[in-house]
């Protein structure tokens, strides 16, 4: 698994806009959610925390990405 920062650098090379964004966190945190609560295997619950993890480097890279705007 690769550490938050390594995720949040892939991600702050991908341009994404800010509705795709939201449009795909949702699904990964739904996604999550499901595994959460109706997983049974302990590989779902690891995909969920993956899961997690992407949506919170996709967040992380957009706010970086916004932060260098407001500072040029």
């Amino acid at each position: 698994m690769k550490t938050g920062i390594e995720l949040i650098a892939e991600k702050r090379s991908e341009v994404i806009e800010v509705e795709e964004i939201a449009f795909t966190t949702s699904k990964m945190i739904g996604r999550a959610e499901m595994l959460i609560e109706f997983g049974v295997r302990p590989s779902q619950k690891c995909e969920a925390i993956t899961l997690l993890c992407e949506a919170g480097a996709l967040i992380a890279a957009k706010i970086d990405r916004l932060n260098n705007l407001k500072q040029e």
